[in-house]
Parts: C-alpha cells; sequence; structure tokens
C-alpha cells in the first residue's frame, strides 16, 4: 500500500513540477525497490522545485494511476485470500 501511495505522489508531484520520465521511476519502484526509487524521484522534483509551472494530470496520468491502482488492489486480494 506504501507504494500506491508512493505512486500516485510520484505522478502528481512530476506534472505539477514537468518532471520527465515519472514512469520510469515508478517501473524501477516495482523492479528494484520502492525505497530506493522514491528518495531518488525526491530528489529530481527538489531540483526542479525553483523552475516550477503548475500543470495538471493528463489523461494518460489519470488512467494508468487507476490501472497501477487496481493491480495493487488485486494483488493485495490475492495475498490476503491466501
Amino acid at each position: 500500500m506504501l507504494a500506491l501511495s508512493a505512486v500516485i505522489l510520484m505522478v502528481i508531484e512530476a506534472r505539477k513540477y514537468n518532471l520527465r520520465f515519472v514512469w520510469l521511476y515508478i517501473v524501477g519502484s516495482f523492479f528494484i525497490a520502492v525505497s530506493v526509487m522514491f528518495p531518488l524521484f525526491l530528489i529530481a522534483r527538489e531540483l526542479r522545485l525553483r523552475t516550477a509551472d503548475v500543470p495538471r494530470l493528463g489523461r494518460t496520468d489519470t488512467i494508468l494511476l487507476a490501472v497501477v491502482a487496481v493491480l495493487t488492489l488485486a494483488l493485495t486480494i490475492r495475498i490476503d485470500m491466501g
């Protein structure tokens, strides 16, 4: 569940501060570890904070966030059911 929260935060913040390649951080979080990729994302975010415009989330981001949320929920239910 932490990964889901981190993914949502990463996408929203990436669009807010116009960070590139946010989905690479997300894929890296699942293949490497959230504890590695999330701090790397936060470093990239901090470096970009000074020159920030505030665009909104796009349709693709919203759809992909929904897909990640559903997959995380399905995996959680599968693990809990045994």
